[in-house]
């Protein structure tokens, strides 16, 4: 089709066009574009333009309002896991907060800088003052304590 019937058409039938899909899509303008660039890019025109832009307009929208549910489902849905998940987590953070602290002050360091700061014992050690050998029995110990704390919670 040639760009001179191409801006014609588009003249003629975009306001409309765009009215006719905003009853089904979210965003009517951007059907209307793609149904002009197929056009564009048909090889032979078709027998009816117009009308087989309304049909073609129609389809988009459908389409786009289809998958604009979807994405709002899928938003729903992720926004309510992403605050379960938050309180959930608030949850098990508080209760390893109440645990953490009811170990005894360098049980506690012990473990927060085995656990979270991901230290090897030599370089506990050289932090907390105490041997290396000393701060895996007092890690150990600790984290049977723990266990025993979370069995309690839970």
């Amino acid at each position: 089709m040639d760009a001179a019937t191409l801006a014609q058409l588009l003249d003629q039938h975009a306001a409309a066009l765009e009215l006719y899909a905003a009853q089904w899509a979210p965003t009517p303008e951007d059907c209307v574009q793609e149904a002009f660039v197929e056009l564009a890019q048909q090889r032979q025109a078709p027998k009816n333009p117009a009308a087989w832009l309304y049909r073609v307009v129609r389809n988009r929208a459908l389409n786009a309002a289809r998958a604009q549910r979807r994405r709002v489902g899928y938003e729903q849905i992720a926004a309510r896991l992403r605050s379960e998940q938050q309180a959930g987590a608030t949850h098990q953070e508080s209760t390893v907060a109440e645990a953490l602290a009811e170990l005894e002050e360098e049980s506690r360091e012990i473990v927060m800088l085995r656990l979270w700061s991901g230290l090897t014992w030599r370089e506990i050690a050289e932090v907390s003052g105490v041997p290396a050998s000393s701060a895996q029995r007092c890690y150990a110990e600790a984290l049977l304590q723990l266990q025993k704390l979370f069995e309690v919670k839970v």
